[in-house]
């Protein structure tokens, strides 16, 4: 693993790179106020070994510093970042694979610059929130977001674990090393989540000013869905954003993972690994 800061358009781009770059590479992009590490470290050894891994911190997350205008969170102008890291990291083509926020990422990169991706997945992100959602109004989102970022302080370490252990039905100490990642310590000895709450708030605004089904008529790489069937209440609004998907792009594969919720790939990293393993074997 090598864990590499470049300069990239004068600021320093963290990122994580396996594997060997003979094999087929896939660009993964983290969800938001999420980081690299906490994202994608229980995929990776299932991965590895197939595949050349490039893992991005996406700007204000990790080890990546905040864009300083909210503007440039928009995920039109996120997509042009990453256009410009990827080009100076990743020598041909590639597939791209985004969780969550990173999923909405990966549709509008596709969207915009189609030309050297073989392919599109996505870990139970871009295809539900919020537009799918009636009760993910705008004023609820940003009001909900704008509360857990002020609670999201801890006096003591030892207390960030029991947030993030209700995410996962499969916690163990390692996933309590990548929660602990996400925060750093304050100068009064608290701990604060790295991504920031203006971070944090102008995505929640992206999401509403681009909406990820525009992107979908402008697909035209095959696409892996890959979701969790937890929790039940958003049944009705993933079969919505499901449906969405099979009417408008050609080659869509959509698969649910039982017993799992958003962070699916903590719940079941093998399956996980084993379907985007599948789907690429297929389509090479």
């Amino acid at each position: 693993m090598l864990n590499i800061g470049s300069s990239i358009r004068e600021r320093n781009v963290s990122y994580y790179e396996y594997g060997d770059v003979k094999n087929p590479t896939i660009v993964c992009l983290h969800g938001l106020a999420g980081n690299s590490f906490y994202s994608f470290g229980e995929l990776v050894p299932y991965l590895k070994e197939k595949f050349h891994i490039i893992i991005i911190d996406s700007p204000g997350h990790g080890k990546t510093p905040p864009f300083a205008q909210e503007e440039q969170y928009l995920f039109s102008n996120l997509a042009a970042w990453l256009h410009y890291v990827i080009g100076e990291i990743v020598t041909g083509s590639f597939y791209i694979l985004g969780h969550s926020w990173g999923a909405d990422a990966a549709l509008h990169f596709t969207r915009f610059y189609p030309d050297k991706v073989l392919g599109l997945i996505l870990l139970d992100g871009g295809f539900t929130f919020p537009q799918n959602q009636p009760e993910m109004t705008f004023d609820y989102a940003y009001s909900g977001w704008n509360n857990y970022m002020e609670q999201s302080v801890f006096t003591e370490e030892t207390e960030i674990p029991r947030e993030y252990q209700t995410y996962t039905n499969q916690w163990n100490s390692t996933k309590e090393q990548y929660a602990a990642s996400l925060f750093h310590q304050r100068q009064d000895g608290k701990f604060e989540l790295v991504a920031s709450k203006f971070t944090v708030l102008a995505i929640i605004k992206a999401f509403f000013k681009e909406p990820f089904a525009e992107t979908y008529p402008f697909i035209k790489v095959p696409t892996l869905l890959i979701y969790a069937e937890q929790p039940k209440s958003l049944e009705t609004a993933r079969t919505k954003g499901i449906l969405q998907l099979r009417e408008t792009i050609k080659d869509i594969t959509a698969i649910a993972i039982p017993d799992s919720f958003h962070m699916l790939q903590w719940d079941k990293p093998e399956q996980t690994a084993s379907l985007v393993i599948n789907w690429v074997n297929e389509k090479m």
